[in-house]
């Protein structure tokens, strides 16, 4: 795998662009291969109008469900079926994925917590701990969609791409957490924590900071609208990216405690590339009103106004997020939607069979239920 970073063109150029072509692919997996030489070149192909660009938010609890102990086999499994519910949607679309990490960085943080226990050591900020599950979810991802793919994907080319992405330092979510990390605990081990907490279904889970995201720094945004341009299969903005502020005076990026939401940064990130569709697939099988209550209805499809009208149903740590972030993503150009839903229903999402979709089409007013 190899992970992007704004100083990929100049490691490239010292490590790779003086070997003969044949070592350059020896050096390189074939996928990373197509998209190192994208950035190399100073051409690149016309972009193929005949595909819709889609973002494709992956949410942490997908990669690994409600309950399961957070080990690699669970997780390359969970990523396996995924990436073969995927698999219609990567072969026919240009696909810029965006995935969670709530669970992920939440087990870096309490092994963090342990080693500090044990030795004293100040543990990893969370902008570090964001940075080391972008490569080890990146990893798997690209693993399974290489298998997935196989020629296909070389000619394609896939690639992690390592995310820095600018928020305030004032925003409010810092005096305010509400993004879940780490497993679930009972009432009684919440208690035990010390750290804040929130209800999350029936269970309880630790929460953090969750700022919202303003934009990809700009080394990194050029290199990611020249792999899209080209198809190449991108993952990007791993745990809602890298958390970091900019200081105008040192013009320095300085990484900050926090985790963004992943939803938040798929929406920026897909209207930042004038995607034509978003679609946030989670472990529910789309959005509903009333949940987990006798009277509960799934909704189908609706317009922004319409489901904005529902937002008490939306809890600010999960369907939140989601709703806002579809709704803000849809709204501003009439021809884009948004589909929120079940990972292992991502096919029949897009035929109409499953989830729900966020859309312009039908009028402001529009809402309809299954």
């Amino acid at each position: 795998m190899l992970l992007l970073n704004s100083s990929l063109p100049r490691v490239c150029s010292s490590i790779v662009s003086r070997s003969s072509p044949q070592l350059q692919q020896n050096f390189l997996h074939p996928m990373n291969y197509v998209a190192w030489s994208m950035l190399s070149s100073s051409a690149s192909k016309p972009k193929n109008n005949e595909k819709q660009h889609i973002v494709v938010a992956l949410g942490g609890n997908a990669l690994l469900k409600r309950g399961e102990p957070l080990t690699v086999d669970i997780q390359r499994q969970n990523i396996r079926d995924g990436i073969s519910s995927l698999s219609a949607v990567l072969r026919s679309n240009t696909v810029t994925f965006v995935h969670g990490n709530g669970p992920q960085v939440g087990l870096l943080a309490l092994e963090g917590a342990a080693y500090q226990k044990q030795t004293g050591a100040i543990p990893m900020q969370l902008d570090v701990l964001d940075a080391e599950t972008e490569g080890s979810i990146g990893y798997m991802l690209e693993q399974e969609i290489d298998s997935a793919l196989g020629d296909e994907g070389c000619k394609r080319g896939v690639i992690t791409m390592l995310s820095q992405i600018i928020v305030s330092p004032n925003d409010e979510a810092f005096n305010n957490p509400t993004k879940f990390i780490g497993p679930v605990y009972s009432l009684e081990e919440a208690n035990k924590l010390g750290k804040p907490v929130k209800q999350d279904g029936q269970f309880y889970r630790q929460v953090v900071p969750s700022p919202q995201p303003i934009q990809l720094i700009d080394q990194q945004l050029t290199a990611l609208k020249l792999l899209t341009k080209n198809d190449v299969i991108v993952i990007c903005g791993g745990g809602g990216g890298i958390p970091v502020i900019f200081d105008p005076v040192s013009r320095r990026l300085t990484g900050i405690e926090a985790v963004i939401d992943k939803d938040r940064a798929a929406c920026m990130l897909g209207k930042t590339l004038g995607a034509d569709g978003l679609m946030i697939l989670t472990d529910v099988e789309g959005v509903a009103v009333n949940k987990d209550k006798p009277d509960e209805k799934w909704i189908k499809s609706a317009s922004p106004a319409a489901i904005l009208e529902l937002a008490d149903n939306f809890p600010a740590g999960s369907m939140g997020p989601k709703v806002s972030s579809a709704i803000d993503f849809v709204q501003t150009q009439r021809d884009r939607w948004c589909r929120i839903g079940s990972l292992k229903d991502a096919t029949s999402m897009l035929e109409g069979k499953a989830g729900t979709k966020l859309t312009n089409e039908h009028g402001t007013d529009h809402l309809e239920y299954y």
